[in-house]
C-alpha cells in the first residue's frame, strides 16, 4: 500500500460499478465541508477506483483538483471485483446502537446534514420487524426521537 496525492482527473471510475451513488454525493460533500477530506480513495496500480466513487464525485463537484489515494498493487481482477462488492455490502450490514448514537449526537451541530432522521426510519423498520411477534408497541419519543419498545413515560427521555 502506498499513500499518494493525485489529480482527480487521474482517477478512473470502475465502469461496472453496480452502486447508484448520486443520492449520497451531497451527504459526502457535507461531510467533507464539516471535517475535511480525510478519507483516501482506494485505487489499484492503474488508478482505477476500488473504493471511493462517491467521494471522487463529491470532490469533483466541490471543485477540488487533487486528493489522497491509497494505491493497492498486485490484486487479481477477481480480488478487485470482490473487494468493491464486499467494501460496500459490509457497511450495509452494520447497525446502530441507538443509545450510544444519541450520546454521540448530543451537542453536535451537523448543519443541514440530516443524520438522525434517516437512522430513525431504518431502526424503526428493524424494530417493527423484530417485535411483530411479541406484539410490543413501538414508541418514538416526541422530544428526542428515540425509538423504544413498550409503553414508556416521556419524562424518562429528558
Amino acid at each position: 500500500m502506498e499513500l499518494v496525492r493525485v489529480q482527480l482527473s487521474q482517477l478512473k471510475e470502475y465502469p461496472n460499478n453496480p452502486r447508484y451513488n448520486d443520492d449520497a454525493i451531497d451527504a459526502v460533500e457535507a461531510s467533507i465541508d464539516q471535517v475535511g477530506d480525510i478519507t483516501p480513495i482506494i485505487v489499484d496500480e492503474n488508478y482505477q477506483i476500488l473504493a471511493g466513487h462517491t467521494r471522487r464525485s463529491a470532490l469533483y463537484d466541490m471543485g477540488v483538483d487533487e486528493t489522497d489515494v491509497i494505491v493497492i498493487r498486485g490484486m487479481t481482477d477477481e480480488q478487485k471485483r470482490k473487494f468493491r462488492l464486499l467494501d460496500n455490502k459490509t457497511a450495509e450490514i452494520a447497525e446502530w446502537d441507538l443509545d450510544m448514537l444519541q450520546e454521540e449526537l448530543d451537542g453536535l451541530d451537523f448543519g443541514d446534514f440530516d443524520f438522525w432522521t434517516g437512522e430513525l426510519e431504518k431502526m424503526g423498520d428493524k424494530l417493527i420487524k423484530d417485535n411483530i411477534k411479541t406484539n410490543e408497541k413501538l414508541v418514538i419519543c416526541p422530544r428526542c426521537g428515540k425509538i423504544v419498545v413498550g409503553f414508556v413515560n416521556v419524562e424518562e427521555f429528558e
